[in-house]
């Protein structure tokens, strides 16, 4: 029995890398944020020693006198030590406040006999054995921790010891004593700072992993989005600007391979539309060949001889046309840009079209004047060929209308006849190459490659051209958006 090969479920490239950036830079906080935390306490500790060692060198130095002349129970340094006792503390350290003393001390003799505690009931003990009192006796430093309770971890007090001297010998020892617990509170507030600068150094880092992890895979989102407009065949697919030097050099390989299969692809479009748009005149013209071998009369003669000359000219109309949309549709941009007057276009149009509208007795009005950035020459080409079918699909003694207008969302141009209008179901081919309609008043159809003319164009001035069907007539816009 085979077994599957285990697979991760398939995720963004962003989302991987702010797992792992998040993930590597997590273990490593949670590292830091433990050894910080574990070592704030003997931290706290080694600083409360230190200070003990000093505070206790000196209180040995002013019970020296009274111990060496057996003062320690009524002289001065027990009357201070009571003051010292009764006093009201009023500290703000950090965030916590201190009222009270609690700060404990003994003082033994040379062989460790008690003479002064501040329990009373512990003077005349013998502390010789203990720790702090041993080896401060034999010139050594003297500390130890003891617990009180052994279920209570927090009950250890701290005892460190300093010697008292008499002309260079030791003749006693003074300790103090110091409750771990009253440092628990500032451990505790300095915890829960550690703790919340690291969920804030966790959210910083969730941050700037995001941010890191979008600004890396950008680069790889704008070409996932170039290679799916490759794949679905836009041919308005732009190459991205690309930082990363590999990434670049993959899209430049992507956009040559778009270029060649798109080559390949217009090239064999193209034949086979020329092709099959050239079978009707070839065929005319073969058959008329054929007829015109047999003898015909001197009148039928002339009528195929005249049939072969028109279907020439629509070969010839056919293949100049198709040669222009190529041209056209292989062009990547504007060449050339200036203000055109869209006003002044329609008006020369008028006056060279005006012997065909005078053939079908039509009126063309013109409303509204704009002006936009463009290429005179192919704008004048647009208009024309929708000026041109306008009056091919007009009845006679009709009107065809020209409106110009200019809004917030942009500039357009319509025109508008009052012909039978658009089938609907030619209303999604009209755009398609070498699709045309019947003219009104012959039957004849074009070579349907007007609309996709002006299409191009409009593709090229970044517009958009439709035709909407009215209840009389068609209405052709050309919408050119506001630049943002």
């Amino acid at each position: 029995m085979q077994t599957k090969a285990f697979r991760l479920p398939k995720t963004r490239f962003s989302l991987r890398l702010f797992f792992f950036f998040f993930l590597l830079i997590g273990a490593g906080l949670y590292l830091l944020m433990n050894a910080l935390l574990g070592e704030l306490k003997p931290g706290f500790r080694q600083a409360t020693e230190d200070t003990l060692v000093d505070s206790a060198n000196l209180l040995a130095e002013l019970a020296a006198p009274e111990l060496l002349d057996n003062r320690l129970a009524n002289g001065l340094f027990k009357q201070a030590l009571n003051r010292y006792q009764e006093r009201e503390l009023n500290a703000t350290i950090w965030s916590i406040t201190k009222t009270t003393t609690q700060l404990r001390l003994y003082i033994t003799d040379a062989q460790g006999i008690v003479k002064f505690h501040t329990d009373p009931s512990q003077i005349g003990e013998d502390y010789s054995t203990w720790n702090d009192v041993y080896k401060t006796l034999r010139g050594e430093y003297g500390a130890r921790s003891t617990i009180l309770n052994p279920k209570d971890l927090t009950s250890t007090e701290m005892y460190v010891a300093a010697p008292i001297l008499s002309e260079g010998d030791i003749i006693g020892a003074l300790t103090l004593i110091k409750p771990n617990l009253s440092l628990q509170p500032f451990l505790d507030s300095s915890q829960n700072r550690m703790k919340q600068f690291g969920i804030w150094l966790i959210l910083i880092t969730l941050a700037l992993g995001l941010t890191l992890s979008y600004w890396l895979s950008r680069s790889i989102r704008k070409l996932s989005r170039y290679a799916q407009e490759v794949s679905q065949g836009s041919s308005n697919a732009k190459l991205p600007e690309l930082n990363d030097l590999e990434l670049h050099q993959l899209a430049q390989a992507m956009a040559k391979m778009k270029s060649q299969l798109e080559g390949k692809d217009y090239v064999e479009n193209y034949i086979h539309s020329l092709t099959h748009e050239m079978k009707s005149p070839v065929a005319a013209i073969k058959s008329a060949a054929e007829l015109l071998e047999t003898g015909l009369p001197a009148t039928d003669q002339q009528h195929f001889i005249k049939l072969v000359h028109q279907e020439s000219l629509r070969m010839e109309r056919l293949i100049s046309e198709l040669l222009s949309l190529a041209a056209l549709e292989n062009q990547q941009s504007l060449n050339n840009i200036e203000k055109v007057n869209l006003k002044t276009i329609v008006e020369s149009l008028k006056n060279a079209l005006q012997m065909r509208l005078d053939d079908k007795s039509l009126a063309l009005t013109i409303q509204g004047e704009v002006s936009i950035n463009g290429d005179h020459f192919l704008l004048k080409q647009a208009i024309e060929n929708l000026i041109q079918n306008a009056i091919d699909f007009s009845p006679a003694h009709a009107e065809i209308s020209v409106a110009m207008r200019t809004s917030t969302a942009g500039v357009s141009i319509s025109v508008t006849d009052q012909g039978s209008g658009i089938p609907e179901y030619a209303i999604n081919k009209v755009f398609d190459r070498f699709y045309s309609l019947p003219r009104l008043d012959t039957g004849k159809k074009s070579s349907g490659l007007g609309l996709s003319f002006v299409q191009q164009i409009c593709h090229l001035h970044q517009a958009s051209c439709v035709l909407n069907p009215l209840p009389q007539g068609t209405e052709a816009i050309i919408h050119f958006p506001a630049k943002k």
